[in-house]
């Protein structure tokens, strides 16, 4: 939980907040939450369909969002990264959000 503190502060070097934190983090988080929303839909459970499948994806991927931004903005954590580069991983980690949170 400390790591995911520091990830929102954007102490985390900026490579390793998008690709474990956003990419691989972000494919766990909305994939097992779509499959609970499927699940718990099919079961007439819509209420905890809606909370399983929106009130854990969506804060996890504006959290992770901040933290990628704030990392991406922060001199010691982009450190050995183009700027180009940290403008494209914070691009796809903010259109990557949308799309998964809204699925």
């Amino acid at each position: 939980m400390s790591e995911l503190t520091t990830l929102h502060t954007g102490d985390v070097m900026l490579e390793r907040a998008f690709w474990n934190w956003a990419i691989a983090g972000g494919l766990i988080v909305n994939l097992t939450t779509t499959f609970g929303f499927l699940i718990l839909t099919s079961t007439d459970h819509t209420i905890a369909a809606l909370i399983i499948g929106y009130g854990v994806s969506i804060p996890y991927n504006i959290w992770v969002t901040i933290g990628v931004v704030r990392s991406a903005a922060n001199p010691e954590a982009s450190a050995g990264v183009q700027a180009n580069r940290a403008r494209a991983f914070v691009a796809i980690t903010i259109l990557g959000a949308l799309i998964l949170s809204l699925t």
